[in-house]
């Protein structure tokens, strides 16, 4: 999911090195609350490539001329405030404007992707207008980043292999065990840092910032998990919640099988518009003149190709190589028409457009923070057994795409299985959504399937506010497309960039 939301976030950073940050010298150590500045550090070579250095480097040199970075001192238990601390890393891009600014929080998702560079990156796309009138604010949240960053070597380094067709119980049940010892391994090496990752820390982190900075409200813009973590501040601090925009937004009810189930039922219906789109390019490709009759031919092909894949000196093309050109993405229709016809004549695809997915860039995400924020969010199954049932299931209710893994980070590498194997049950319950003082929009992707639109209608039902619907598929991509003018205009208090419509064709 990171590596999607990166590369829809129009961004910039320049520069390579890993420098800490260096907070200024003082007496004493900080207070819990204190924000203490210190010198910027220079990106990581994987920041300057995500945020897209080699297009906005111009951009980035400007912006970043003009950056101030920080720590700030939270507990590390907000329920224990005077026990363990933490240092989270902050940059604040200031406004532009001529006017009084406040504080805009943004974080890019993940969960656990590093938000303190993200200033750069809006201000330096299409929504970069923001800057006339708030300062725009990065944080690493709590384990990411330069955030004290949790690490498990043990689960981060787990090979699961290449993976089949479709998994047996016996390779997902190793797997499962694999993934369960090394996470209970971390976890009792540091059970304090394990539980301090949750949604709720992370959001009183935020309005800790906002009294650190002392702002009457914070405005906030989050993306995909991002989401959870503005609507989570929203509910436990509704008279501080300024403008928040939700985009690509993750379903409030936090039961793991019915997200997974979510995110498979919505592929399923992606490969239906797909086979509709072909056919209506049938001069083409060749695969049908009607839904139903591409449907047929492409499931007859995976079939045979399953059975009897094609060898060529270009690579093999089983039922793995074909259950992705069948789950393409909008922007890789074409690609992946193209290589389908030239598989249905026993051909080889050609080139590289060949509707594969598009190569992810860097990662820029604390694998175990994110997958310990994720678990801290959502009730997950306790044992391999309830997991593997629910998979099968959804094998059987969604016949095309469900026997795959649901491109969603609970879900583990090997389907069947959950990234939460092992890691205890969260302590507490998420909180549940609720309403706010300050003005909500959400915003969902016409055809995206990491977070699809009904898990937005599921969001507004339980905290209000406008939704807005963007005819194109791409997961987080609002600023930096042809929509960008919304997310300007909502925040700039046009209320009919929200609410007009409700639908934004780029």
């Amino acid at each position: 999911m990171a590596g999607v939301v990166l590369a829809g976030l129009l961004a910039a950073a320049c520069a390579d090195g890993d420098v800490r940050p260096q907070a200024a010298a003082t007496g004493t150590p900080p207070r819990t609350g204190e924000l203490t500045w210190g010198t910027c550090p220079e990106p990581s070579e994987a920041e300057a490539q995500v945020w897209g250095a080699a297009e906005h480097r111009p951009a980035y040199a400007r912006h970043a001329a003009r950056l101030r970075c920080g720590t700030l001192t939270v507990p590390a238990d907000w329920t224990a405030p005077r026990g363990r601390r933490l240092e989270l890393a902050v940059a604040i891009l200031p406004s532009t404007g001529d006017g009084p600014a406040e504080p805009l929080a943004l974080n890019p998702g993940g969960p656990g992707v590093s938000g303190r560079l993200m200033p750069i990156g809006i201000a330096s796309g299409g929504a970069r207008a923001l800057l006339d009138r708030y300062d725009l604010v990065g944080l690493d949240v709590r384990g990411t980043g330069r955030s004290g960053p949790a690490t498990c070597p043990a689960a981060e380094s787990l090979d699961a292999g290449p993976q089949p067709a479709a998994p047996t119980p016996r390779t997902a049940r190793a797997y499962w065990n694999r993934l369960a010892r090394a996470h209970t391994t971390c976890a009792e090496a540091d059970p304090a840092q394990l539980a301090s990752l949750t949604t709720t820390n992370a959001a009183h982190d935020l309005d800790a910032l906002r009294r650190a900075l002392r702002a009457p409200r914070l405005h906030y813009y989050g993306v995909s998990w991002g989401t959870s973590l503005g609507a989570t501040y929203r509910t436990l601090f509704p008279t501080h919640s300024g403008r928040t925009l939700l985009e690509s937004v993750v379903s409030p009810d936090p039961d793991l099988r019915g997200l997974l189930d979510g995110v498979t039922r919505a592929r399923e219906q992606r490969f239906e518009h797909f086979t509709a789109w072909l056919a209506a390019r049938s001069d083409r490709y060749g695969l049908g003149t009607t839904a139903d009759e591409v449907r047929t031919r492409l499931l007859s092909l995976r079939e045979r190709l399953t059975t009897r894949p094609l060898r060529t000196s270009d690579g093999t093309y089983g039922r793995v190589e074909t259950d992705q050109y069948l789950d393409a993405e909008p922007a890789d229709r074409a690609g992946a028409g193209a290589a389908l016809s030239s598989l249905a004549r026993g051909r080889a695809p050609a080139g590289d457009g060949d509707g594969k997915p598009r190569t992810a860039a860097p990662p820029l995400v604390a694998p175990f923070a994110g997958t310990a924020l994720l678990c801290s969010q959502v009730t997950h199954a306790a044992s391999f057994t309830e997991q593997w049932s629910a998979y099968g299931e959804r094998r059987t209710a969604y016949p095309v795409l469900g026997a795959t893994r649901p491109m969603f980070p609970g879900s583990g590498e090997v389907p069947g299985t959950s990234t939460c194997a092992g890691l205890p049950a969260p302590e507490r319950p998420p909180v549940e959504p609720g309403r706010a003082d300050g003005p909500l929009l959400l915003v969902a992707h016409r055809d995206e399937v990491i977070t699809p639109l009904p898990w937005a209608r599921a969001m507004r039902a339980r905290t209000g506010g406008w939704l807005l619907v963007v005819g194109e598929g791409e997961h987080g991509g609002m600023a930096g497309g042809g929509c960008a003018g919304r997310v300007v205009g909502f925040f700039a208090g046009e209320e009919g960039a929200a609410a007009e419509g409700g639908v934004c064709e780029p």
